[in-house]
């Protein structure tokens, strides 16, 4: 990458990455798990995987903002082996995305405003 820009070593990577509006590998990361998410919400993964995740609406009754927004209920407890589970992590990267990104019906559409939201953030 360094060498098709004409960058020398010292040149930060993620200054390049914008440049060509790529995501680092992190992000892709974080961009994979919210696409299994959106499959998960919409009937388009496995049967085992959908019944791992539970709207929050189904935990209690209480009109919250997380419940308004559509969150999904984030399981677990305290110990740093369970954040680093799809659990965990994918609930989370799912209720951290604008609410207009997760509204949308088409995997083509979601796929397309949720990586440039990932490259404008």
């Amino acid at each position: 990458m360094r060498l098709i820009l004409g960058l020398g070593p010292r040149d930060h990577v993620a200054d390049m990455l914008k440049s060509l509006k790529w995501m680092d590998i992190e992000t892709r990361i974080k961009y994979a798990r919210c696409i299994l998410m959106f499959k998960i919400k919409h009937d388009m993964a496995p049967g085992y995987l959908s019944s791992s995740f539970v709207p929050l609406t189904d935990v209690h009754r209480y009109n919250t903002r997380g419940s308004a927004r559509g969150n999904i209920f984030v399981t677990g407890g305290p110990r740093s082996a369970h954040k680093r589970t799809l659990g965990y992590l994918g609930a989370n990267d799912w209720n951290n995305l604008p609410t207009e990104i997760r509204q949308v019906r088409s995997l083509c559409e979601f796929k397309t405003k949720c990586k440039n939201y990932f490259i404008t953030n």
